[in-house]
């Protein structure tokens, strides 16, 4: 069954903002690899997607991917699971000292489950936007 996840809206105009967003997929399932896609959201004004990435994830092992949101006032990440049987999810903030930022720190039971399918694979409601704002294209940083 695949699963939809969302930050919600998250406040980044404070004084030491998140520069960066990270996000983790851990699958604990003992057989079976899951895949992940990940969506992120610009909220100042409409909403426009600004970054996205899909990866697998090994039967007991995680990866991740990290979007750069320089100058976004507020933000949104959105997870597609294609099953999330024994799967945690965490996103972080980063502030550009590369700190972890607590505000910004959203752990598996902190996000919401937005829908949930018992279709495989993610086509059935792929996050949309309107437009792709070139002009703040994030400079995407694969970790490992």
């Amino acid at each position: 069954m695949s699963t939809l996840l969302s930050t919600g809206p998250v406040e980044n105009a404070a004084a030491n903002p998140a520069t960066s967003a990270w996000v983790k997929v851990l699958n604990n399932n003992q057989t079976g690899e899951i895949n992940a896609d990940v969506f992120v959201y610009s909220l100042n004004g409409e909403k426009s997607q600004i970054g996205s990435s899909s990866f697998v994830v090994a039967a007991m092992s995680s990866e991740y991917d990290v979007f750069e949101i320089n100058d976004v006032l507020q933000y949104e990440v959105e997870i597609i699971l294609s099953d999330a049987s024994n799967v945690l999810v965490s996103v972080w903030g980063k502030d550009a000292d590369a700190n972890l930022l607590a505000t910004h720190r959203f752990v598996n039971n902190e996000l919401s489950i937005l829908s949930q399918s018992a279709e495989q694979g993610v086509s059935k409601t792929k996050p949309t936007s309107k437009t792709f704002n070139s002009k703040k294209k994030p400079t995407r940083r694969r970790i490992r």
